[in-house]
C-alpha cells in the first residue's frame, strides 16, 4: 500500500521541482516556437521559388496551350477536307465513314504502339498463408 507523502514535504519538494518544471516548460515552447518558424520559413521559400517559376513559365504554357488548340483545329480540318475529297468520289456519308475508320485504326495502332512500350513492371506474387495466431503453435488448454 503506498501512501502520498505528507503535505509539508510535497511543499517542501515542490519547492525543487516547480522552478525545474517550469525552465523544461519555458525551454521546451521555445525550442517548438524555432522549430515552428523553421519550417514555416522553409514553407514560405518552397511557396516564393514555385511562384517565381510560375511567373517564368507561364508565358512558354500559354504558347504551348495555344499551340495544341491549333493544331487540334488543323487536323479536324484535315479531316474534314479528306472528307470533302473522298466526296467528290463517293457518297459523303461513305467518305466520312471512311476517313473516321481510317482515324480509329490509327489510333488503334498507336495505342497498341505505347502498350508495348510501357515500362515493364515487377510481377506481384501473392502468396496465401495459414493465419497464425500470435500465440504461435500453442494449444488452447481447454481444447480437446
Amino acid at each position: 500500500m503506498t501512501s502520498e507523502p505528507a503535505p509539508e514535504r510535497r511543499r517542501f519538494l515542490d519547492r525543487f521541482t516547480d522552478p525545474i518544471a517550469e525552465r523544461a516548460r519555458e525551454k521546451l515552447g521555445q525550442a517548438e516556437d524555432r522549430v515552428r518558424a523553421s519550417i514555416q520559413a522553409e514553407i514560405d521559400a518552397v511557396g516564393a521559388s514555385v511562384r517565381a517559376r510560375a511567373v517564368e513559365v507561364r508565358p512558354s504554357a500559354i504558347a504551348f496551350g495555344v499551340a495544341a488548340l491549333l493544331t487540334f483545329f488543323g487536323a479536324a480540318l484535315f479531316v474534314t477536307a479528306a472528307v470533302l475529297g473522298l466526296a467528290y468520289a463517293l457518297e459523303p456519308w461513305l467518305a466520312a465513314l471512311l476517313v473516321g475508320a481510317a482515324l480509329v485504326l490509327v489510333a488503334s495502332g498507336f495505342a497498341a504502339w505505347g502498350r508495348r512500350h510501357l515500362p515493364r513492371t515487377p510481377r506481384v506474387v501473392v502468396r496465401v498463408t495459414e493465419p497464425t495466431h500470435p500465440a504461435g503453435e500453442q494449444v488452447h488448454p481447454w481444447a480437446d
